[in-house]
């Protein structure tokens, strides 16, 4: 019974012992006695006339039976068959496919298998048409398929029943062991009299069944690993979702220092334009007033220009003459303008000039000394200015006195 399509292990220099097994025939039907190299072997599919067989069936035929073989388990079963590879193990990669859920361990199933069957010849040597040891040999290669001898043995030290199923939704044969239990049975699907495969019921677990592992339960295993994936699947997306908030979060803050430094940036421009502003405003009007800066004012009555003082008929003060603080006239005082101002001979004085400044004294004080380019100017710059202007209107008072005081001379 099945293998892989070429994993025949018959072939000439193989046994050629000829006797009927006494009590099991293959499920393909057992094959007659003949006289040919080979002849000893137990199943149909085991001889080489099997390939040939094979070879002369219709590939559209076989491959629409197959189609409606799958279908027909999946829509009334809801079973899936699953592929094995075509290498002479197929059937002991569907039973390890059934028990581990690996196809790759059918060595470790063939090994088991084995022992147990050389284990129990005395049984098992009665259904074999060939020396039992040689038997033996020849099944524990890779590439030599599997028949229902070794199904009934792997159902045995498995302890779960195998179902066969062969182009139909019921098993057409089915290997019950001596303890019956409800453990799912190991399900192979057959095709083309030669091939095995695995059939799986994807609604329920049926991996680590009947390897008497103590506290095992179908699919647990599954069931952790999926929580555990749907954990780590959370936890990944929260930190993903975390990092993104605050990538957001530090937008916003930039976003926000940048508006904030732009609106101080345009006000302190704001500001500088009002402040020039309003300085040019001033300057205009405030152009006469310093025409004749207070540097030129001290300059023009003090004794460094004895020609200013020789026109006016002005002596200058002796370094040790005392002037009475009382006497002359406070540059701020009501009148000081109307006093100087009266004579038509002061008229074109150069000190006529000055009053209209100093009225405006107190207004220039509170002014910025920017806005009339006195930046390099102190307290006592100022101070020496005004104490320079008063002294020169006390002379300018003393000497208007003394020429009221002096009769005219007399012309006759």
């Amino acid at each position: 019974m099945g293998s892989a399509m070429g994993g025949y292990c018959s072939g000439p220099g193989h046994s050629k012992r000829r006797r009927q097994a006494p009590g099991v025939g293959a499920v393909g039907g057992g094959s007659p006695e003949r006289e040919e190299v080979g002849a000893g072997y137990n199943s149909e599919d085991e001889y080489e006339a099997a390939a040939a067989r094979i070879e002369a069936m219709d590939p559209a035929t076989v491959e629409q039976q197959e189609h409606w073989f799958e279908k027909a388990l999946r829509d009334k079963k809801g079973f899936i068959i699953k592929q094995m590879k075509e290498d002479g193990a197929c059937l002991f990669r569907a039973v390890a496919d059934q028990v581990y859920g690996d196809q790759d361990m059918h060595e470790v199933v063939r090994k088991h298998c084995m022992d147990y069957l050389m284990k129990n010849a005395d049984y098992f040597s009665n259904y074999v048409t060939e020396d039992f040891t040689t038997y033996i040999n020849r099944k524990r290669k890779n590439n030599c398929h599997g028949n229902h001898i070794e199904m009934q043995a792997m159902e045995v030290y498995n302890n779960r029943p195998v179902e066969v199923y062969q182009y139909s939704t019921e098993p057409i044969n089915t290997f019950h062991g001596i303890h019956q239990n409800e453990d799912e049975p190991i399900r192979v699907s057959y095709h083309r009299n030669i091939h095995y495969n695995s059939v799986v019921n994807p609604n329920k677990a049926t991996i680590g069944v009947g390897l008497g592992l103590p506290s095992f339960k179908p699919g647990f295993a599954e069931q952790s690993l999926m929580k555990n994936a749907i954990k780590t699947s959370e936890e990944s997306w929260i930190e993903q979702q975390m990092l993104e908030d605050k990538k957001r979060a530090t937008d916003w803050e930039a976003t926000n220092e940048a508006i904030e430094e732009q609106v101080a940036r345009e006000s302190y421009l704001q500001w500088l334009r009002d402040q020039e502003k309003q300085a040019r405003q001033v300057r205009g009007p405030s152009q006469e007033w310093t025409s004749w800066s207070p540097r030129q004012q001290s300059s023009a009555s003090s004794p460094e220009h004895p020609e200013l003082h020789a026109e006016l008929g002005i002596k200058p003060p002796s370094p040790g003459t005392v002037l009475d603080p009382a006497k002359p006239p406070s540059p701020c005082a009501p009148g000081t303008s109307s006093q100087f101002s009266a004579g038509a001979n002061r008229a074109t004085s150069p000190l006529v000039s000055l009053y209209p400044a100093l009225e405006c004294r107190a207004l220039i004080q509170q002014m910025s000394p920017s806005a009339f380019g006195l930046n390099d100017w102190d307290d006592d710059e100022i101070l020496a200015s005004v104490l320079a202007v008063s002294q020169q209107e006390y002379l300018d008072s003393m000497k208007k006195n003394k020429v009221h005081r002096d009769p005219p001379p007399d012309k006759s």
